[in-house]
């Protein structure tokens, strides 16, 4: 009994080691088509008014970048995690209406995270994002580890992680 117990352990580890290598392969895959530098994406305002360099913010610690919509049906499960993350995030409010409206949205779901509103799609479009949610680890002023659609908050810690690791 023990024994078949034990070897069912070592498949669910097994089997958690293949997967969390293919989502990593997976995400630097992805990343390949992202901008190196988070300098293309200039300075960008809050809609608390509050100005972000997201070079200098991940010049010492990496942070979340959270690109999502008011409309995406994913990013409803995906936004309450992010709030949990415990690390800084910047979120990219990607085509959600005008200021007024994306800031009700952010009062009326309580999330606590910092919010850009892209209302033209320019950052959108610099960052080259096709799907939402969409979450980046900048670090050091670079850009890594692009995943896309519903991410687990382990694996927002994961991603936070290995990009302090391979620094």
């Amino acid at each position: 009994m023990k024994r078949s117990l034990l070897a069912r352990i070592g498949k669910a580890i097994a089997y958690l080691l293949l997967l969390m290598v293919i989502v990593t392969a997976v995400d630097v895959w992805r990343s390949q088509d992202l901008p190196t530098e988070v300098a293309a994406l200039g300075t960008m305002t809050t809609l608390a008014g509050n100005e972000i360099d997201l070079s200098a913010m991940s010049a010492k610690q990496p942070v979340l970048v959270y690109v999502w919509a008011s409309w995406c049906g994913v990013c409803r499960i995906v936004s309450p995690m992010v709030d949990m993350v415990n690390a800084p995030v910047v979120s990219i409010a990607l085509a959600s209406g005008h200021d007024r409206k994306v800031s009700g949205y952010i009062r009326e779901k309580g999330y606590n995270f910092s919010v850009v509103n892209d209302t033209d799609n320019r950052l959108g479009q610099t960052l080259g994002i096709r799907v939402t949610p969409t979450l980046m680890v900048a670090y050091k002023g670079e850009l890594r580890y692009a995943t896309a659609g519903i991410t687990t908050l382990p694996g927002m810690w994961g991603r936070l992680w290995l990009a302090r690791l391979m620094g």
